[in-house]
């Protein structure tokens, strides 16, 4: 057959676009990296940070594939309100892996 049909995982563009501040670490670094997403289609997402060396802006490509195969944990916001985390947390609260920016005192 030319054509073989799949599956395939893709990334909801209307939960992540240009502009969506994120924070995300693949399993392989030490810490997370947080900026701001510059590209976004359905397989890749493009995120440009600000890395310790003045005047360099830097970016990391993160995949659908290995955002669903769990080698990224991800949180990210379009309106610095509502928090969104991926995976989402597993803990017994009613957030269902959102977190309510605001104050807490």
């Amino acid at each position: 057959m030319l054509i073989k049909s799949t599956t395939t995982n893709n990334f909801d563009l209307s939960e992540v676009s240009r502009g969506t501040l994120i924070k995300a670490k693949h399993k392989t670094w030490e810490s997370a990296e947080m900026g701001i997403v510059t590209s976004a289609t359905e397989q890749e997402v493009t995120v440009s940070f600000l890395p310790t060396i003045a005047n360099v802006t830097n970016h990391f490509f993160i995949y659908a594939d290995e955002v669903a195969n769990g080698k990224w944990e991800i949180s990210y916001t379009n309106d610095m309100e509502t928090i969104s985390k991926y995976p989402a947390d597993t803990s017994t609260d009613d957030t269902s892996g959102t977190e309510t920016g605001g104050d807490t005192t």
